[in-house]
């Protein structure tokens, strides 16, 4: 309901003519009031109407600010991952070395016993061939000594001999046991 302007100013000008009238300075106050009801309204209308549209724009930016910060937190959470993957790789690998050292250790440690035993057997060896005057003695006991260091604990085996030559389609060998020999007579 749209009130005209030139009907308000006939109403402020009936009051300035009768001042008296209690009915027109109402009306006038009540006038009055709406209007500054009514100024007051839009002042608060284009503040809020301000402050909604300033409201949607930080909204956006912090919408646009969250999915940037989501976006490296993911990025960080695979990070994070291939790291932790990486730290277990290096885990296992400094397990597998730790143990490949222990190894080594006690191989080592053996070595230097077996090379100890081995000085040891040496420095007796030799102790026992200058204190023997006969030259088969000495050569007994650095025969015996060329046996424990390098050949089988058991000096009676010295193996076998294998001369057979191996089988060649080409190449046929001529069988020498009895039986063969006299098989191939017969088939002549």
């Amino acid at each position: 309901m749209a009130v005209d302007e030139d009907r308000i100013k006939n109403v402020y000008k009936l009051a300035r003519s009768y001042p008296d009238d209690p009915n027109l300075q109402e009306s006038v106050e009540i006038i009055k009031s709406l209007r500054r009801s009514q100024g007051a309204l839009q002042g608060w209308n284009e503040r809020y109407r301000f402050d909604n549209t300033q409201l949607k724009g930080e909204i956006v930016y912090l919408s646009d600010e969250n999915s940037q910060l989501q976006t490296e937190v993911n990025d960080l959470s695979l990070n994070l991952d291939s790291l932790k993957s990486e730290l277990a790789n290096l885990n296992q690998e400094m397990l597998n070395l730790t143990q490949e050292k222990a190894r080594i250790y006690a191989e080592r440690a053996r070595v230097i016993a077996e090379l100890k035993k081995i000085e040891t057997e040496v420095e007796i060896a030799t102790i026992k061939a200058k204190e023997t005057k006969s030259l088969y003695g000495k050569f007994t006991i650095i025969w015996t000594l060329m046996q424990s260091l390098f050949f089988s604990d058991d000096p009676q085996d010295f193996g076998k001999i294998d001369n057979t030559v191996a089988y060649d389609p080409e190449k046929p060998q001529m069988a020498i046991d009895p039986v063969a020999i006299g098989k191939d007579l017969l088939d002549k």
